[in-house]
């Protein structure tokens, strides 16, 4: 303040007063839409899963781990995230256990890398992005993730110590071609949809899965 301000000293006070509040207001609105905005981001649904699936996945122990099988794909449009960072890091950060985090390339599918993480896990999660982005990237690459969806699924299926862990599919669809996807699912008893992979989206996501 300088010399010739200090002699309104007490009106400045005021103002700055009133100055304040406004702005403490204004951060409070702006937080409470963030707030509520993240709280919608992605509309996610559970569209199916076995009560029993459902119940054992919400009372996994804390020494069971939680494999997640994500596809290589770019970032969303409207991603925060680094450059060098996988699009799915939030997820796995969000999943309220010990998350083994387990990329796959869409051109390769599932290979025995993958099959070898699971008589270790305590359930499962396995993405499948087709978002208009990544399809634009690989026209294909619904079909393909699908593919190493049922390869894991099989497995799972066949091994005599995992066969009734929890499988959860988590399908990222944003546009009207996504019922066909839910439809394509229909072997996979456990299905949570998104419209995006935000890292808000993403928790929306786990909140679904575990009700917190």
């Amino acid at each position: 303040m300088t010399m010739g301000e200090r002699k309104s000293q007490a009106s400045s006070k005021s103002k700055t007063h009133h100055s304040n509040m406004a702005s403490s207001a204004s951060g409070t609105s702006t937080l409470t839409a963030l707030v509520q905005g993240a709280s919608s981001a992605g509309d996610a649904k559970l569209v199916r899963c076995p009560v029993g699936a459902l119940e054992r996945l919400r009372r996994l122990n804390e020494a069971e781990v939680i494999t997640l099988f994500t596809p290589f794909v770019p970032h969303p449009p409207s991603t925060s995230l680094a450059k060098d960072m996988d699009p799915f890091e939030p997820l796995g950060r969000a999943l309220p256990r010990q998350v083994r985090h387990v990329p796959y390339r869409l051109d390769n599918g599932m290979t025995e890398m993958h099959a070898d993480f699971l008589p270790a896990s305590g359930a499962v999660v396995i993405v499948l992005c087709a978002t208009a982005n990544v399809l634009a990237y690989q026209p294909r690459a619904f079909e393909r993730q699908l593919k190493f969806a049922q390869g894991i699924s099989k497995k799972i299926k066949e091994s005599d110590t995992i066969a009734g862990i929890p499988a959860i599919l988590l399908l990222i669809d944003d546009h009207a071609t996504g019922q066909a996807y839910i439809n394509a699912t229909h072997d996979f008893p456990a299905l949570v949809t998104i419209n995006d992979y935000t890292t808000a989206a993403l928790a929306n996501a786990v909140h679904v899965l575990f009700g917190k």
